[in-house]
């Protein structure tokens, strides 16, 4: 067995060659495996040329209409990921992939939520990711909401209601999903996000996991916000049926 590498960020454009080599200059240097990737502003049909050398596999969810929103997953080249099905909306907001890791079923979802309405539309791409996944189930995204108005914000009252954030852990769990940074930091305050206009710092970006393979994740970190204005989250997850990584 071996241990993949997730990682969660949002990028605020990958349009620019400059910025695009430093947004893979950082995914290498965090030993990114799986890249899960919001606001890539890719136009569908306008996609640019992306490298192979590291990454070997690419799957979009693109907005139509303009350059903004998008969704992209990256494979490592050395990981032997099979997908099976996918699944992408036409507003480059979510993509759902599904396949297997050498002999283990996996489900990897990306999500990009609008920053207002968060809770009906998270509701609704929970609902049809609930019924998509297969095996692992590993979601990454920007959900642009806070969990946890106290621990997760410099600053509450920019919070959305009890009402609203309840019926959000409802889907969560019922798509049986758990918040990893949180669950491995109870009490920690950490944040990939800061707000210039409320000045405040929140934690909206996370990487989800079926809470039956929390065990399975030995690392999980929030990084330095730098390249965009959102912090690259990460978790190292051991895989049981991949060969340790002398045999990749």
């Amino acid at each position: 067995m071996s241990t993949v590498n997730v990682v969660s960020w949002n990028v605020r454009g990958l349009n620019s060659p400059t910025k695009r080599s430093r947004i893979f200059q950082t995914l290498r240097s965090l030993h990114a495996e799986i890249a899960i990737l919001q606001e890539t502003h890719f136009k569908m049909g306008k996609l640019p040329t992306l490298q192979k050398t590291y990454f070997s596999q690419w799957f979009h969810s693109c907005f139509s209409a303009t350059k903004t929103r998008g969704v992209t997953i990256a494979i490592k080249k050395s990981l032997p990921f099979a997908i099976s099905s996918s699944l992408a909306d036409t507003e480059g907001r979510y993509l759902f992939l599904k396949g297997h890791i050498a002999n283990t079923p996996v489900t990897i979802a990306g999500l990009y939520s609008p920053n207002t309405g968060q809770v009906p539309w998270l509701n609704k791409a929970l609902a049809r990711l609930e019924s998509f996944q297969d095996g692992i189930c590993i979601v990454g995204g920007d959900l642009n909401i806070t969990l946890d108005p106290v621990l997760d914000s410099s600053n509450p009252n920019h919070a959305v209601s009890y009402h609203s954030l309840r019926a959000l852990k409802l889907a969560l769990s019922s798509c049986k999903l758990l918040d990893v940074w949180r669950a491995l930091h109870p009490n920690d305050r950490d944040y990939t996000y800061y707000s210039e206009e409320h000045n405040s710092y929140q934690r909206l970006d996370s990487i989800f996991l079926s809470p039956t393979h929390l065990q399975d994740v030995t690392k999980s970190s929030i990084h330095t916000i730098a390249v965009s204005d959102h912090a690259p989250i990460s978790l190292a997850l051991v895989i049981r049926s991949l060969p340790t990584s002398e045999g990749l």
